[in-house]
């Protein structure tokens, strides 16, 4: 026995040292602890459940706790508990969490803890294929029916175990017998034990994941059995450990053993790996191992909290020879002879031969702060030491190359001539031949450099990257998206040139096409400082960031990097502090050494899931009226909400517990965006004012480049009564009625001024043809009656046959009409009244309110003051200046085809007015038009009042004419 457990020791220790190449090295594997100063409410973890939305719900001796991955939410006695050592836990149906205590059962319906059932203790809790709920509560079975227990005796023997297959079939244990199955609501015997195993006390059983029929058993203190094709045979235990609390398969296929000391793994080879305060867990009693949806391995640790296996993908190094090596790495080399040489802050360079790890005692570099360590294409070992300058091992000894400046040397590179780069912040070096160059000029402060070409070296500064072109600086490169921003490294990848940078991810330069990329934390990074590049064997890209070590892989088909999900080790990385060494990726941490599998196949883990939380609704009346709405899901129906119910506040929160620092979130309402938001980490978005309608909001996560499910809420917001449509069209019929009755009444009452108007101004116009009529019968209307008759008279006298002389008599008697026609113009114009400025205007207006009255053309005269009637003026330029006018009015009536027609009167300074006649009517070209009779009389009577006449016209866009005078003034 002594002999197979020592040869399978010795092949352990060979694997190990196979795989990892460290012996002497102390491995620390990547576990996050989870304790009181996280939030957990007790630190004795009894029992880890997962939910449905993904988060778990942990049983403690301080109550219940629910984890999202980064807060704790949590009950105890004080919110309703029967108890606070919470045993058992279970999701029924409806989404509300049953669990069992020292005490009894309590149920959280809608974050309020309720009794189910009080006085015993229940251990064990678990739900059938019909959704049923089985407990244990002292070693008796029931079933809750009604929310109440309803025992199930299994003869007298006790009731140690209660389980669930992938399938949801029940199984128990019972004591003395063996396996009993739940069939349709019967208790049956599964698998009866022999009477030696069947005394053992079994407290879980584990059924494998790809091998069906095979049960891993786990016993109280005889460790853990298989039973397969009806057979129970030994698989593990350890003399070491007294009791053994859990078990557990991971998704590679691994077992899990929890113990008083430690947890176990055991693989397919039955290799077996024991966790503890060694290797990054705890020698503490592990109660609950548990794996969750996305394939994590949570661990609790009594009195420790619990702890989540970031798998074995990166593990850190921190232990040689005894002692601790947790120091900032800041530099690490592999020499011609595949020594290992690390540069570490405050202790100086330690090198690795394989065997073991020593100190180097130059004084020079012993127990200094190192900047770099680089190993040229020779095999050479160049060392930075802050106040000790630039150190070259050669022949075995180190001697030193550069002294000390003002600032120290951090980074060097060696190009293709064999000349070597070194920088420090303010300048960069070239060193061949034993002769020393210095070029300057950038911009900002160097921290990295990367030979580009045989002629070209690219720096990276705080402000951006600087080209080198033939050892002078390029004032003209510039890379645009790298403007600003810090670079910290940068490596060539196939035609892309990727640029680490303090807090804007990963800049890809493609140097052929040009394209620019970014990739951040939502694409999967871990953290937006990137601080060191490089690539392995298969051609991935491993990058050291500011919150862990993540490995990238370039997709062709879609032109873009894609970030591998494995685990990360949440730690901060040391700047240009990573080397490819025998096929793994070794990376300097501010903590010591982390070596990376670069042959690891990640796990296919599912999406983040996403759920709407809450919603509040507030009431922008009455305070009173808010209220929440709780277990929203995507498929219900609109919520109905009043138009004063628009101000709601949502609250959502994907898990994602491999990762869960990486969750960000994208979020529109429908109705009011048209696109998804940025990625931001907020788990809670207000609106408020909405407009009444119909909305939707619509969040999804994004983590680890991972898109979860899209989780909707929509609602609708009813409109007041004013605001609905049959009110709108009830009040616009209205509106128009009442306007309609506005205008009526206004045309009404026109037309009935208009009446009356036309009442007096016929009345005026009799009298003053009456008054007209007298004086023109009392002078000249006698006179010109006197000449009718005469030709009359004369008519008769001539003879028939005396055509020329009948034909003059006609005329005279024409003319003498035509005269008696004329003469009321005359004298309105003789009127001594009529010989001021504002009668004559007015006259006008007169005028053109008759000539356009009822042809459809609006008229309108302005500026006719009452100042005017001071304004004394000639007969002479009384009639005129109206005959000018009404030719002018008539031809727009005639030609113009106007809508309306404006006069306005302006004076000027020295008596001068300016008469503007304006019409809105088709216009002409004044450079083709054909200048008639009107036009040139009027120019003639303007000149006979000494005036000038303009006129300015475009087609379709009417005319305007103005007549400027100077006011003749007459005593």
């Amino acid at each position: 026995m002594r002999s197979i457990r020592l040869i399978l020791g010795i092949n352990i220790i060979i694997s190990f040292i196979s795989v990892y190449g460290f012996q002497l090295f102390a491995q620390s594997y990547n576990f996050t602890n989870y304790s009181l100063k996280e939030g957990l409410p007790q630190s004795q973890v009894r029992e880890i459940y997962q939910a449905k939305d993904r988060t778990l719900w942990l049983g403690t001796f301080g109550g219940l706790s629910n984890f999202d991955g980064k807060e704790f939410t949590s009950y105890s006695k004080a919110d309703g508990l029967v108890s606070n050592s919470v045993t058992s836990i279970v999701e029924d149906n409806k989404g509300q969490i049953v669990f069992g205590s020292e005490g009894g059962i309590n149920v959280l319906q809608a974050g309020k803890v309720k009794t189910l059932f009080k006085g015993h203790e229940v251990s064990y809790l678990n739900k059938d294929s019909q959704g049923n709920i089985w407990g244990i509560s002292e070693n008796k079975l029931f079933k809750l029916i009604n929310n109440k227990p309803v025992f199930y005796p299994i003869g007298k023997n006790a009731v140690t175990m209660l389980s669930a297959n992938q399938a949801g079939e029940l199984f128990i244990a019972v004591n003395g017998k063996g396996l009993y199955k739940l069939n349709k609501n019967t208790w049956v015997l599964f698998q009866a034990f022999q009477p030696d195993f069947a005394a053992l006390y079994i407290t879980k059983i584990l059924f494998d994941h790809s091998t069906k029929h095979k049960i891993y058993i786990l016993t109280y203190r005889k460790g853990v059995f298989v039973l397969e094709n009806g057979k129970v045979t030994p698989y593990f235990s350890d003399k070491r450990i007294n009791i053994y609390h859990s078990i557990e398969q991971d998704g590679k296929g691994n077992i899990w053993v929890g113990s008083q000391k430690g947890a176990f793994l055991i693989d397919d080879k039955k290799l077996i790996l024991h966790f503890n305060g060694n290797n990054g867990l705890s020698d503490n009693q592990v109660e609950v191992i548990f794996k969750d949806a996305e394939n994590n391995i949570w661990i609790s640790s009594f009195s420790d909290g619990f702890y989540k296996y970031e798998g074995d993908a990166f593990i850190r190094y921190n232990k040689f020879n005894g002692k601790d090596l947790p120091y900032p790495v800041s530099g690490i080399a592999e020499d011609r002879n595949q020594n290992l040489w690390i540069g570490t802050f405050n202790k100086g360079l330690l090198k690795y031969d394989g065997k073991k790890v020593d100190e180097v005692n130059v004084p020079e570099l012993k127990d200094r702060n190192i900047y770099f360590v680089y190993a040229d294409s020779k095999g050479n070992i160049w060392v930075s030491a802050q106040d000790y300058g630039v150190w070259k091992l050669q022949g075995g000894k180190f001697r030193q190359v550069l002294k000390p400046e003002r600032f120290v040397c951090s980074a060097m590179m060696e190009d293709r001539n064999g000349g070597l780069w070194i920088n420090n912040p303010m300048a960069t070096l070239y060193i061949k031949d034993n002769k020393v160059e210095k070029i300057s000029g950038f911009d900002g402060y160097s921290s990295c450099l990367y030979g580009l070409s045989t002629d070209s070296v690219l720096v990276g500064t705080s402000k951006g990257v600087a080209l080198i072109r033939n050892r002078k600086f390029d004032k003209e490169f510039k890379i645009k998206a790298l403007e600003g921003t810090y670079v910290l490294s940068i490596i060539k990848h196939g035609d892309r040139v990727l640029f680490a940078t303090l807090g804007d991810g990963i800049v890809s330069w493609n140097v052929k096409t040009g394209e620019i990329r970014k990739y951040v934390v939502a694409d999967g990074l871990n953290s937006n400082d990137i601080y060191s590049f490089a690539i392995d064997n298969q051609q991935n890209l491993w990058c050291g960031t500011g919150r862990g070590i993540n490995k990238l892989s370039f997709i062709k088909a879609e032109n873009r990097y894609t970030v591998f999900n494995d685990n990360p080790m949440i730690i901060e990385c040391n700047q240009n502090a990573i080397l490819n060494y025998k096929g793994n990726i070794l990376v300097g941490t501010i903590s010591g050494l982390i070596r990376c599998q670069t042959n690891v196949v990640a796990e296919n883990k599912p999406d983040p899931l996403i759920r709407i939380r809450q919603v509040n609704v507030f009431d922008k009346n009455k305070k009173a009226n808010d209220f929440q709405l709780h277990n929203l899901r995507s498929e219900d129906k609109p919520f109905k909400l009043r138009y004063n119910q628009n101000h709601l506040s949502i609250t959502f929160k994907a898990v994602y517990l491999t990762n869960p620092q990486s969750v960000v979130y994208r979020y529109k309402l429908l109705g009011i965006d048209n696109d998804f938001s940025k990625p931001v980490p907020n788990t809670e978005i207000e609106y408020s004012a909405i407009r009444p309608g119909s909305y939707t909001f619509q969040v999804f996560a994004i983590a680890n480049g991972k898109q979860s499910n899209i989780e909707q809420f929509s609602f609708i917001i009813i409109p007041p009564f004013y605001d609905t449509v049959w009110f709108k069209v009830i009040a616009f019929v209205l509106i128009m009625l009442v306007i309609w009755l506005i205008f009526y009444l206004i045309f009404k009452n026109r037309e009935k001024k208009k009446d009356q108007l036309e009442t007096i101004k016929i009345k005026e116009q009799e009298k003053i043809r009456k008054q007209t009529a007298e004086d023109f019968h009392d002078d000249i209307g006698n006179k010109l009656t006197r000449i009718n008759v005469l030709s009359e008279i004369l008519d008769k006298k001539v003879n028939d046959d005396q055509p020329e002389q009948k034909e003059l008599i006609r005329l005279i008697r024409e003319n003498a009409g035509l005269l008696y026609t004329g003469t009321k113009d005359i004298l309105w114009a003789l009127d001594p009244q009529s010989d001021n400025l504002f009668e004559i205007l007015m006259h006008i207006k007169g005028f053109g309110i008759d000539l356009f009255q009822n042809t459809g053309v609006s008229f309108q005269m302005e500026g006719v003051l009452p100042e005017h009637r001071k304004l004394h003026l000639s007969m002479e330029f009384n009639r005129n200046l109206t005959l000018i006018f009404k030719e002018m009015l008539n031809n727009v009536l005639k030609h113009a085809e106007a809508k309306q027609v404006l006069i306005m009167v302006i004076e000027t300074e020295h008596n001068t007015i300016n008469i503007l006649t304006t019409d809105d009517g088709k216009g002409f070209d004044i450079d083709t038009v054909d200048r008639g009779r009107g036009l040139n009389n009027i120019q003639t009577r303007c000149k006979r009042i000494k005036s000038t006449f303009q006129i300015s016209s475009i087609k379709g866009k009417g005319t305007t004419t103005t007549i400027s005078t100077r006011i003749p003034v007459t005593k």
